[in-house]
């Protein structure tokens, strides 16, 4: 069966923004990694995290279909300039409906809100640790 995608999910797959990474071990940046090659796809999502509490940079990078690396570079492009709370509340639903993700791809997009707070755990944890 061959999935129909929308303009956006294949204009983020064929030219995804933000790819790469940040540096894993600064006090400033958390990493997020989800999913499983045997579910169909990992996504490894960083975010830089500003003095002010707002996500100032996020770099992804993804092993899947075209759902999941739309995803993480969707995510990456909607992230910057956000709070920390904006960011946790970003939900597959936002995800989904940003990228018109298929229900039968749906899982991806539940791969990427996994990412965002794991990312988000792993900031808040090195904060914890050099507080």
């Amino acid at each position: 069966m061959r999935m129909v995608y929308s303009e956006t999910l294949l204009d983020h797959f064929h030219s995804p923004r933000k790819v790469g990474r940040l540096n894993e071990t600064a006090r400033d940046v958390g990493t997020g990694v989800a999913g499983t090659r045997e579910t169909g796809g990992v996504l490894r999502l960083q975010i830089r995290i500003h003095e002010d509490g707002r996500v100032n940079d996020a770099r992804f990078q993804a092993y899947g279909p075209p759902a999941l690396i739309a995803a993480g570079s969707w995510l990456a492009e909607a992230l910057p300039g956000r709070t920390l709370q904006d960011a946790e509340a970003m939900g597959y639903q936002q995800i989904t409906k940003a990228l018109d993700i298929p229900p039968a791809r749906l899982h991806f997009a539940m791969v990427a809100e996994d990412a965002i707070r794991a990312a988000i755990q792993d900031y808040k944890d090195k904060q914890k640790v050099y507080a």
